[in-house]
């Protein structure tokens, strides 16, 4: 039981690489989907590890490593290859930068030595989403948006903005337990 955290993460993992190997055969809404599935189970790891008391620093390597793959590197490989390819080395270097600026947000956030109330920066997570809802969409818009889309939101990522973890806007259902005296 406590490896079901290891084996959500790693289901995330592969889901990222299930849309890289979408997007590279060109089934972009697919691709796109594996990222959503992804979604999912990043969102379910922590909470597992959570419950089972089995949290570490293992497991937090490998979440972090996965979300590079599926929230970094799969949404902007779609956005590239459903329309960013005619655009050389500018569109090359620009897809780099956001998967580079996740891994920056993520490896901060796993050196955070003190608790942070939410997030510092966007979350990998919420910025791999968005640009994977761009990226179906992008070819209705010119290449300027989409720099900006990638420049904005890796800005965001490697920001020092705060933003709000799930944990802080759903209600918990937990009751304290309290033992009788």
């Amino acid at each position: 039981m406590k490896s079901l955290p290891s084996i959500l993460t790693l289901g995330n993992l592969s889901s990222g690489m299930l849309a890289v190997i979408m997007a590279i055969h060109g089934e972009f809404a697919l691709a796109v989907t594996m990222i959503w599935v992804a979604m999912f189970f990043d969102l379910f790891d922590g909470y597992a590890a959570r419950k089972l008391h089995c949290e570490g620093d293992f497991g937090k390597a490998l979440d972090s490593l996965a979300d590079v793959v599926s929230f970094g590197t799969a949404p902007v490989l779609i956005l590239y290859l459903n329309s960013m390819t005619e655009v050389g080395m500018i569109g090359m270097a620009l897809t780099a930068l956001f998967p580079v600026c996740g891994a920056l947000r993520l490896a901060r956030y796993n050196c955070q030595k003190t608790p942070v109330s939410g997030f510092v920066g966007m979350p990998i997570t919420f910025a791999g989403g968005l640009m994977s809802f761009f990226a179906l969409w992008s070819p209705y818009f010119n290449q300027g948006v989409a720099y900006m889309v990638i420049i904005g939101l890796s800005g965001l990522m490697v920001s020092q903005i705060r933003f709000p973890s799930l944990k802080q806007i759903l209600p918990s259902h937990e009751k304290d337990i309290v033992e009788p005296k």
